[in-house]
């Protein structure tokens, strides 16, 4: 392999204004009947153009904090029930209040969204509050998906930062980041023994040319080389199954046939320390998540 050059960091990214609603006033209609006004002020949003993609990621932020607005408007008594169905009576009766409301309030502005859409984010809705009550029935459950979801949000903030610096490896390098998924990101779990410390534990499934990749792109990033971040024993978190049809050099398809307590990774940049030999002078910097 012909000898690369020394990765610069990237900078992080920054944020522009966005257009979203974030208050409501109320007034009353010559019928009695409740009226919501909408305001929108600036929301930040990544300065990266990412397409077709991220612009319909922002019209639907625009539209769900609409309707989260309206539903929860203090003047407003028509609100989903989450013990029951969408398809009970009374849930379907708040869908149709609610896409009265959004079409008045949107017939002054110029996102133009479709009866379909205005649905479609009533209904999603509807789905976080359904989610809400069964979490408070089972307290646990809601803490093990609050901590999946965010698990999650790491592992996909991990992807996109690789990515970056991906960018500036050689031909053959891109080549093999090319089919890589967030799902082949490491778990940055928060440390049991450090506060403000986060433990990378990469995927015991991930391929080793992936993981030495992995490596040799975080020595080369400003995340990756922060001391509040160490490495730890691999995550026991299973494969999807689209996971499964990658090539060898991605997906470790004999991964339950090696032994798991093999807990350092392979060529970890000797910069980094190990999370079961964590020193008491490990420079602590708290990252809060976003």
């Amino acid at each position: 392999m012909a000898h690369q050059p020394p990765l610069q960091p990237l900078d992080e990214p920054t944020s522009c204004p966005e257009g979203s609603p974030s208050s409501t006033t109320h007034k009353e209609t010559p019928n009695g009947e409740p009226h919501f006004c909408v305001g929108f002020t600036g929301l930040p949003c990544r300065s990266r153009n990412l397409g077709q993609k991220n612009a319909r990621r922002k019209r639907d932020l625009v539209l769900s904090k609409l309707v989260h607005n309206v539903h929860n408007h203090v003047a407003n008594e028509k609100r989903f029930d989450g013990a029951e169905s969408i398809k009970s009576s009374w849930n379907i009766s708040v869908v149709k209040f609610l896409l009265e409301k959004l079409k008045h309030e949107l017939v002054s502005n110029h996102h133009n969204y479709t009866d379909k859409e205005l649905k479609g984010a009533c209904v999603a809705y509807f789905l976080t509050k359904r989610r809400e009550y069964r979490n408070s029935l089972n307290p646990f459950k809601g803490l093990k998906e609050k901590e999946e979801k965010k698990l999650r949000s790491r592992r996909y903030r991990l992807f996109a930062n690789r990515s970056g610096v991906a960018q500036l490896l050689g031909s053959e390098e891109q080549r093999l980041w090319r089919g890589v998924t967030e799902e082949l990101m490491s778990d940055e779990e928060d440390s049991a023994r450090e506060a403000g410390v986060w433990v990378a534990r990469p995927p015991r499934f991930r391929a080793t040319p992936l993981s030495q990749l992995c490596y040799r792109l975080d020595a080369n990033s400003k995340h990756g080389t922060k001391a509040n971040r160490v490495y730890g024993p691999p995550s026991e978190r299973l494969p999807s199954a689209e996971v499964q049809l990658l090539p060898p050099q991605l997906y470790n398809p004999h991964f339950q046939e090696e032994d798991p307590k093999m807990g350092t990774p392979a060529h970890v940049p000797p910069h980094k320390a190990f999370s079961t030999e964590l020193s008491s002078f490990v420079e602590i910097k708290v990252e809060k998540d976003q």
